[in-house]
């Protein structure tokens, strides 16, 4: 086996969870906000007590929601699209922005002991302006399950929302539960359709030139768009080459799923669970 192939052996199989290619760690880092989210809602529905935004996740220390949103967009673009994010997707970050300072606000007077009430009501008001965005919609956008990610945060935003309304006596346990099962629902049709444009993840294998001594055999795996996964040079004169190729494939396909699509079904899954 080339020397090469023995030190990547090494380095690829100690760790599948290594930054994938073209930035889709972004989107998974979204998602996975949403599903510490879930975690914190889910506690506080089941003590039934208490301010769920007065926890700090929510204040100006927490994550920046927005932020992470718009790393995700910006590595799809990169990724599949050429042109610019579109006016409906930057309209939709404007929302989301005053959505997340209204909850650190409300965050902030709830760690004080009086939380703001009438903002509360006009978080909810935010929170459904941010999930019925014509972003989100595929009458208006037609590539709308790209912002699955985004929307498995946002929705996780908008649960928390109704979680806390609940904690102060608004509305009901089941209230809660009825509007994650109706996001879990939307959520996943985003999921089916983003699969359905992402995979198959296909081989590509250049045959030798004829007329070189050496018989090398370049080989790339892609998504449906194009862009490289991972990419190995097999020459069969060395055994364990084609091996090695077989191996790299199925860990670097293992790794696109878990970082494209394995966040985002975890937030379904909360989601139902609630």
């Amino acid at each position: 086996m080339k020397l090469k192939t023995l030190l990547l052996s090494v380095s690829i199989l100690g760790s599948i969870a290594a930054t994938p290619t073209y930035a889709t760690q972004q989107e998974a880092d979204t998602a996975s906000a949403g599903e510490q989210i879930l975690d914190l809602a889910k506690e506080q529905l089941l003590s039934g007590v208490g301010s769920l935004l007065f926890n700090r996740f929510f204040g100006s220390s927490g994550p920046n929601y927005v932020m992470l949103s718009e790393a995700s967009l910006q590595a799809i673009q990169e990724r599949v699209r050429a042109e610019i994010i579109r006016d409906a997707e930057f309209e939709f970050i404007s929302e989301f922005r005053s959505l997340e300072s209204s909850m650190e606000h409300y965050s902030d007077t709830a760690r004080y002991g009086a939380p703001d009430l009438a903002l509360l009501s006009s978080l909810l008001v935010k929170s459904e302006d941010v999930i019925n965005h014509r972003a989100l919609n595929v009458r208006y956008n037609n590539d709308f399950y790209y912002m699955a990610d985004t929307y498995a945060l946002a929705a996780s935003v908008v649960v928390a929302i109704y979680t806390e309304r609940y904690l102060q006596g608004y509305v009901s346990k089941s209230v809660v539960s009825t509007k994650a099962q109706n996001l879990a629902n939307i959520l996943d049709t985003m999921l089916r359709k983003k699969k359905s444009v992402d995979l198959p993840l296909r081989e590509r294998c250049e045959a030798p030139d004829p007329h070189d001594q050496v018989v090398e055999y370049k080989c790339s795996l892609r998504d449906p768009h194009g862009n490289t996964i991972t990419s190995y040079v097999i020459e069969p004169q060395y055994p364990g080459d084609e091996a090695y190729w077989e191996n790299l494939k199925r860990v670097k396909e293992a790794q696109y799923r878990k970082t494209k699509f394995d966040g985002i079904q975890a937030v379904i899954n909360k989601l139902r669970s609630l």
